[in-house]
């Protein structure tokens, strides 16, 4: 507001407010006062909130907008000229009057009390705006026609935390052979050690790169570290040293092992480490994805390494590593070293809008049901929903995932599992009724958000 020379603050300061001083000029002053009432209405319209929702965006050294919410998704434009601030205020008055502080308050004085400050718009704007990735499960074990149950499954949903703050899940299933003793040791020990390894690789991880590398290094140690325990694992899933006391420690034999699949799913990404014969598989659009391969000794490529480590693959009820064992990777079965290796493939996905689910298993499904079947049975029950009872209908001789399954993903915010369980209940049934010799072991991981 332009004060006017000759008069005294108080005159001022009353003309601010809209009161027409006696002996002044009536026309200035009311249109001083009307000008002054636009200012406060323009400073509580909806425009001046933008320039807070506009804190999301990240000004770099050259001027230029950086957005993204990430490393990796960062797209640079020009900069724009910056709109008019909320928090500024204009004022023609030279100092030396005395007005310029009290006009400064009526053009901006309170503004800032109802816009918050630039770095909690920041924060909240662009929480708003991270993408939510869904994440529900469900599993169900069988004995199927086994006497002794070998497999073993592993639900820890938000196991640690990576770098950036982003939960990380980790869910698996194990195949043991010889006994239950090495995917009990897995079962209770893999999500440990490797949310050991992930802290230790998140402390040099920076960038998106890195954090793959650093994904695959720390998955590769914790199946190295879980190997070297497996040759004093008891069947009660300890590995100590005296060997274990309980009841179960008797239980020992000859070739003890067991495959490992696992999955760990971190904001938009998709990590699954594979060592043996047990698989996963991604339903994307109605179509599965296999996001592993099964390591088999009449593969190719590890005939090959088999025979250079000086072994042979003999044909005994299948291909066989010295004719004894029916995969070529596992943990444990040190007997059978070097030519069976615990090294684990990894592959890192992507995750996009159209994934549907996850489905992870043993062999004693993969053997009778293909991936086109278990990724359409999976899909459809996902779909259709869950009935209520589900769970006491499918029977009481089922290993379901437990109730702290369950709490756990209610606590981080996922969907409760009754439609992933009875996805899984239904492909062990199905494989069941296929005449599956074997253990059956399913998970499924719900990757959509449905009502």
């Amino acid at each position: 507001m332009i004060a006017r020379r000759g008069r005294s603050p108080e005159g001022m300061v009353m003309a601010s407010a809209g009161v027409n001083m006696p002996g002044g000029n009536g026309d200035r002053d009311r249109a001083a006062s009307q000008e002054c009432r636009l200012r406060r209405r323009r400073r509580f319209s909806p425009h001046r909130h933008v320039s807070a929702a506009a804190a999301t965006s990240a000004s770099d050294e050259g001027g230029n907008v950086v957005t993204g919410s990430s490393a990796g998704d960062k797209r640079i434009r020009p900069a724009r000229s910056p709109p008019a601030s909320a928090y500024s205020c204009s004022s023609s008055s030279s100092p030396s009057d005395g007005s310029s502080d009290r006009e400064e308050d009526c053009s901006s004085g309170g503004a800032a009390s109802h816009l918050p400050p630039p770095a909690q718009a920041s924060t909240a704007a662009a929480a708003a705006a991270a993408p939510v990735w869904p994440v529900a499960f469900g599993s169900v074990s069988l004995a199927g026609r086994m006497r002794n149950m070998e497999d073993a499954v592993s639900l820890r949903p938000s196991f640690c935390v990576w770098a950036d703050g982003s939960p990380m899940h980790f869910f698996a299933v194990f195949d043991g052979h010889g006994g239950p003793h090495v995917s009990a040791l897995c079962r209770e020990q893999m999500h440990a050690i490797l949310a050991e390894e992930l802290a230790a690789a998140a402390a040099v991880a920076e960038e998106e790169v890195e954090e793959g590398r650093a994904w695959r290094a720390a998955l590769s140690r914790s199946f190295s570290r879980v190997d070297a325990l497996a040759a004093v694992a008891c069947a009660c899933g300890r590995a100590t040293v005296p060997r274990c006391e309980c009841p179960l420690s008797g239980q020992t034999g000859s070739i003890i092992g067991s495959t490992a699949v696992v999955a760990l799913l971190v904001r938009d990404r998709l990590v699954v480490a594979n060592c043996g014969d047990s698989r996963a598989v991604l339903c994307r659009a109605g179509a599965p994805i296999p996001l592993s391969s099964d390591h088999k000794p009449d593969r190719p490529d590890e005939k090959a390494r088999i025979e250079a480590a000086g072994g042979q693959v003999m044909y005994s009820n299948g291909a066989r590593v010295r004719g004894i064992l029916a995969m070529s990777r596992a943990l444990g079965d040190k007997y059978l070293k070097p030519e069976v290796i615990c090294e684990p493939d990894i592959t890192i996905t992507e995750r996009t809008v159209e994934d549907e689910c996850v489905i992870l298993a043993s062999d004693g499904m993969w053997d009778v049901i293909s991936n086109e079947t278990a990724s359409d049975v999976a899909r459809q029950c996902l779909e259709d929903g869950s009935p209520s009872g589900s769970r006491a209908a499918a029977g009481g001789g089922e290993a379901a995932s437990s109730s702290t399954g369950a709490a756990a993903a209610a606590a981080v915010g996922q969907e409760p599992e009754p439609r992933c369980y009875r996805a899984s209940a239904l492909l062990a049934r199905l494989a069941l009724g296929r005449e599956s010799s074997d253990n059956i072991s399913v998970v499924v991981i719900d990757l959509k958000r449905r009502e």
